[in-house]
Order: structure tokens, then sequence, then C-alpha cells
């Protein structure tokens, strides 16, 4: 089990995780109300509000289709980018004790090797990857939003011509969503300031429930790829340190006596590590299990909404009086286009390199010292090859199309 008293031996931003809630929402100690984590209730409100945001945008978007088509493109997929984190935050509610038991991978001592030096060196470069992965992600997101709400804020005063369905045409203050659905422009403007706090609150909550399902997966990752090559690490070394030793060649009795006993602390060992990477791997399982179809939902989400972004931006370029946008809604679509990619490639990077991680074990196993081991310890080694062969459990869209760097750059 996690203790999170010894903060600094796991490959997990615990004060971060803290500050942000995180840990409070998994932890199953956590205070109760009527047998249900605290923190369970606030982070369904956010998802409720953040879905209630969605479907206005996407009943907007349908509502302008005719007579504003780039509005209404933008309606639409941000609608649905915000409905589509309900699935994600039921996961990481619904099987929070499950994620917590996924979690004790990011200690230190979750394999039997664990306190040798060369692997708390391992260790201690996981987790200063993981405290430095998941502090930039907290500074980039928070310092993101604060600038996107303090820019819509700045061009408060900057006028939006929206066309009716009666053919009127509303003068509309730039807001952040722009949410105006049968509302006129005379009440729009003169409440505008209700307005700006609705549509900040919903973008802070889609924050919320898009950094705790991020941070959740880069701590996961990395965890898992620590452990991953601690076991590597550990086959590797198997036979090169017990079978170095120069065998005396005056007494061939005491050699005879000797290799038995030393072929036999070889097979134990390969035993424990074997039994390590059968723990890692359970956790591997129980991690894609628990996050798959999450994981595929936002890579579909965020794959679709890069391709929309892009096609209203290049058609605002275009003489199509139907994509004709003011400069601020273009450049508004444009600093979308960074974000989107950035999180498709941060997928397909984190579970590419998990994927190369995983299958690096067989190479491992034939880096050990297996030609000079006995036949027992070589069909061990088979044995194991076989086994990691066979599972063959990969983030996958098809059958075929692995989530990689590769399947990054031919979606591009």
């Amino acid at each position: 089990m996690m203790d999170i008293r010894d903060d600094q031996n796991l490959v997990f931003n615990i004060t971060l995780a803290k500050f942000t809630g995180l840990y409070q929402m998994l932890n199953p100690q956590t205070i109760r109300c009527r047998g249900l984590n605290v923190h369970h209730f606030i982070m369904a409100f956010i998802v409720l509000y953040v879905c209630v945001i969605g479907m206005i945008l996407t009943v907007s978007g349908v509502y302008y289709w005719t007579d504003n088509m780039p509005l209404s493109i933008d309606y639409i997929w941000k609608g649905i980018t915000c409905m589509s984190m309900f699935y994600p935050m039921c996961v990481i509610v619904h099987y929070s004790n499950a994620i917590w038991d996924c979690l004790s991978i990011t200690c230190y001592g979750f394999t039997s090797h664990s306190l040798r030096d060369r692997h708390n060196c391992i260790q201690n470069h996981w987790r200063e990857r993981s405290v430095l992965f998941t502090t930039t992600l907290t500074v980039l997101y928070f310092t993101s939003v604060t600038m996107f709400l303090v820019s819509s804020l700045s061009l408060s005063n900057v006028i939006l011509l929206v066309k009716n369905h009666d053919g009127s045409v509303g003068n509309y203050r730039h807001n952040i969503f722009n949410l105006y659905l049968f509302v006129s422009d005379d009440t729009y403007n003169a409440h505008y300031t209700m307005f700006y706090v609705v549509e900040a609150l919903g973008v802070l909550s889609f924050l919320i429930t898009l950094y705790v399902f991020d941070f959740l997966l880069v701590t996961l990752c990395l965890a898992i790829r620590c452990q991953m090559q601690m076991v590597c690490t550990a086959f590797e070394s198997v036979g090169h340190k017990l079978l170095s030793n120069d065998l005396s060649l005056v007494d061939c009795r005491d050699e005879k006596e000797k290799s038995p006993n030393k072929h036999d602390l070889i097979h134990d060992e390969l035993k424990t590590i074997i039994m390590d990477h059968q723990a890692v791997m359970k956790k591997y399982d129980a991690f894609f299990t628990i996050f798959k179809r999450a994981l595929l939902l936002q890579i579909v989400v965020f794959s679709i909404g890069f391709i929309i972004v892009w096609f209203c931006f290049i058609m605002s370029f275009s003489n199509d009086e139907r994509f004709i946008i003011s400069r601020i809604f273009t450049v508004k679509i444009f600093s979308v286009i960074p974000s989107n990619l950035f999180k498709i490639f941060a997928l397909c990077y984190l579970f590419g390199n998990l994927h190369d991680q995983k299958d690096s074990i067989i190479f491992a196993l034939y880096s050990s010292n297996w030609t000079e081991m006995d036949m027992k310890c070589k069909k061990l080694i088979l044995l194991t090859m076989k086994m990691n062969n066979a599972n063959q459990k990969k983030l996958k869209f098809t059958r075929t199309r692995i989530v990689n760097l590769e399947m990054f750059f031919k979606y591009m």
C-alpha cells in the first residue's frame, strides 16, 4: 500500500495532488457523508455544471446554424468537448478505490529490487520527472486560463454582430463563450458582468476536470514506466555478477560443489524478478482496464475539435459569405489550435513510450548472462519471454492502429 507520509519515496507529486484536491478525491480515508466521499459530490457538481454549459453551447450551435455558420460550428465543437468530460470524471469517481490501489505502483518499495543503489537512482530520476511534468502541467493550465479570461474581459467593449432568424442583427458585447441564446442584445449587454461570471465559472470547471484527468494520467504513466525500467535493469544484471567471479582452477572438486549453488541463486533471483514483473504488469493491465475507453474518447474528441478549428480558421480567409467572421473571432479560433495539438501529442507520446518500455523486457532478458546458465534457468527465461509476448494489451483504435507517435504523425 502507498505510504503517503513518505512523499519523498513516491513517483507521485503528492503535495500538488493534495493542493489541487486529487488526493482527497481518491483517498478512501477522506471525510465521508452518508458513506460517500465528500469530494465526489464536489466533482459531480463541477461536472454537471460543465455539461450544462456544453448543452447550452450545442443547442446554440444548432440554433444559429443557418445564420452564423462559423459561430455555430464553434459552439458545437466546444459543447461536445465540454460534455465529453462527463465520462472520464465518472470513471475517476466510480473507480476511485481501484485507482488508489493502482497508485501503489508509485512507491519506491513496490518491487523487491528497489533497495539497490542503481534502482534508487532510477526511481529518483522518475520522481523528479513526475514532479516536473505535473508542476509544468499545472502552471500551463492555470496560466493559460487566466490569460484567456483576462483577454476576454479586456475585449468586453468589442461589439459582435449576430444575425437572428427574423433577419435582425444584434449588437452583443464580446464575452468568453457568448452565451446569448434567446437573450436580446440589450439584456445581454445590461447584465454583462453576470454572464461573464457564469461563463468564467464554466471555463474554470472544464479546466478542473481536464486537469484532474491529465494529472492522474501523467503520474500513472511515469510510475509504470519507472517500475518497468527497474524490472528491465534487474533482468539485464542476472548472471553477470554471480557468474563473473573466477572459480578456482586448482580444486576442481570445490568448483563442482560451488557451481550448482550459483545456478540455484540465479534461478531464485530470476523467479523474484519475474514476480516483480508480474506485479507491474498487473497494475499496467488494471490501468488500461480503467482508463482505456476514456482515453480513446478524449483522443477522438480532441482530434475532431482540432480538424474543426482548422477548418474554421482556413475558411475565415475565403470569400464565402457564410464564413465571414471578425478578426477577434479568428484569433480566438487560432489560439485553440496549439492546445488541442499538444493534448493529442502528449497522449501519443506517453503511450508510445509506455508501449516501447513494455516491449524492452524481451531485450533485457536477452541481455542477461543466459549463455552461462543451466537449462533450468534458460527455460525460465524462455517462458518469461513467451509470457511477455502473450500480453499484447496496448492502447489501440483498431487491432493494428496503436496509439503512439507514428499514429500522431500519420494523423497530422
